[in-house]
């Protein structure tokens, strides 16, 4: 580990990281010892712009997902993973290089899904109220346990804000851009937080809230 702190948490960083592991901050310092080859060990991360298109269901065979920016270059698929105990979506870059995983966990006592990183790194994990309240239903946490993310609006139209606990804007998710059915839009409005977790955030939320529809057990926010 690095001597360095993150400035968001104050959580140690690991060295040639881009982003905390512990709150997703993007971070720019990089210790006087590391080199080239410690840089190419670092998570490729193709997630750096403010602005992406989510285009579900590329694939009939299985609920697949394209995210593009809004020229329209394909940044990367999210698979599902067929036959998994418990959904599994993975993302691949259109060269085929395995980017990142979301985890759902079907035994866990609320519905739960898992963010790892394309070192394996566990990232954060997305939460569900076991009761429906008024308010909030979904959160994030980051791998330590502390409450990063929090989302505000109708899930199922996709048009809902990611939050921060204080209430302060991290993203907003819309169709405003868009005229093709099964696509929204992703706005990453505060720059410190990895655009990464905010769409594996939308896409964990729209999994669980589609398959619930689905089933007669839709919940709206």
């Amino acid at each position: 580990m690095s001597n360095s702190v993150c400035p968001s948490c104050g959580q140690a960083l690991t060295v040639g990281g881009r982003f905390c592991g512990h709150c997703g901050a993007p971070v720019s310092f990089q210790p006087a010892s590391q080199n080239l080859a410690s840089q190419g060990s670092a998570w490729n991360n193709p997630f750096r712009a403010s602005q992406y298109v989510i285009e579900q269901k590329i694939l009939a065979i299985r609920d697949t997902y394209g995210i593009k920016d809004t020229s329209g270059n394909l940044l990367a698929y999210v698979n599902q993973q067929l036959m998994s105990f418990g959904p599994r979506f993975w993302y691949e870059a259109p060269n085929g290089s395995r980017l990142g995983e979301i985890h759902g966990k079907i035994l866990a006592i609320r519905p739960t899904f898992e963010i790892y990183d394309g070192q394996s790194q566990l990232r954060a994990v997305v939460k569900r109220k076991l009761v429906n309240l008024i308010g909030e239903n979904w959160w994030m946490e980051n791998a330590s346990g502390q409450e990063i993310a929090k989302v505000h609006g109708n899930i199922w139209e996709h048009d809902y804000n990611v939050q921060a606990p204080d209430g302060g804007h991290i993203a907003q998710i819309h169709k405003k851009w868009v005229s093709v059915r099964d696509s929204y839009c992703v706005e990453i409005q505060n720059p410190s937080f990895d655009p990464y977790l905010v769409l594996s955030y939308a896409i964990s939320l729209d999994h669980s809230e589609k398959k619930e529809n689905h089933s007669g057990l839709g919940v709206r926010i």
